[in-house]
């Protein structure tokens, strides 16, 4: 026998609700077993699914052959060659060099951020979700609850675990932008302090050292085709500590 608000939970999992209704959504598969089974198993189709995904990034020697094209492209019209140096921008008052400084701008888009960059980016995003006091989009100390939420709104599905007893609570979820790309936000409490577990799709790029920025620490690391950030004012120790426990889940 199925539970009779199946829809409305199927319509949770797939962004439909918001507001009232997904409160009122999640409570409810909070307390239902079949609900939670239902999740569960969209979750691990979910999860299925990503891992077949094949992934393709531009290699180095394909971005090199684009500036070429645009060098030869424009050489007639006597435009200094295409290089991010002063000249390149100085090509940008005429006509053509406005062409060639959007083109710019589209080859480097196509690079990955630099490790300093990273950091700033998600600890940027950290400190802006504090300040704001919207650090969670849906609260919820239950995995079954959490996970299912990220389905359809990034394009990943980040690792969701609860750590109560080592001291770090499950709290919620939130979406984050991390260099652009659509990142997910796992939010765990440590008494009094937060952790944001950033999770978005790796794009190739090194990563930081531990950082520590405008007094939050950051601990970055890979996993298969996923990039992860820890970030907190925690105590360095106790961050390391929970990194360790995220890194020891099972895929």
């Amino acid at each position: 026998m199925t539970c009779p608000e199946l829809l409305r939970t199927q319509a949770y999992l797939d962004g439909e609700l918001d507001g009232a209704a997904a409160t009122e959504a999640e409570r409810h598969i909070a307390d239902c077993g079949k609900c939670q089974a239902f999740s569960a198993d969209a979750a691990q189709l979910s999860d299925t699914m990503r891992r077949g995904l094949v992934r393709h990034r531009a290699p180095a020697h394909l971005r090199e052959r684009i500036a070429a094209a645009l060098n030869a492209e424009h050489s007639s019209e006597k435009v200094l060659p295409f290089r991010f140096g002063r000249g390149f921008f100085a090509g940008a008052a005429s006509g053509v060099g406005i062409s060639a400084l959007a083109a710019g701008f589209a080859i480097l888009a196509l690079l990955p951020p630099s490790a300093g960059t990273l950091a700033q980016f998600v600890t940027d995003a950290h400190v802006q979700a504090l300040m704001s006091g919207r650090t969670i989009e849906v609260a919820s100390s239950s995995h079954h609850t959490v996970k299912p939420w990220f389905a359809g709104r990034v394009p990943l599905s980040p690792p969701v675990a609860e750590f109560s007893q080592q001291g770090f609570t499950l709290a919620g979820g939130r979406l984050a932008k991390v260099t652009g790309k659509s990142a997910a936000v796992v939010v765990y409490r440590h008494g009094k302090h937060e952790i944001d577990l950033f999770v978005w799709p790796d794009g190739g790029t090194t990563l930081p050292q531990e950082t520590v920025t405008r007094g939050y620490r950051s601990l970055f690391w890979k996993r298969n085709d996923l990039d992860f950030a820890a970030i907190s004012d925690v105590d360095g120790r106790e961050l390391h500590k929970f990194a360790q426990l995220v890194q020891s889940e099972p895929e």
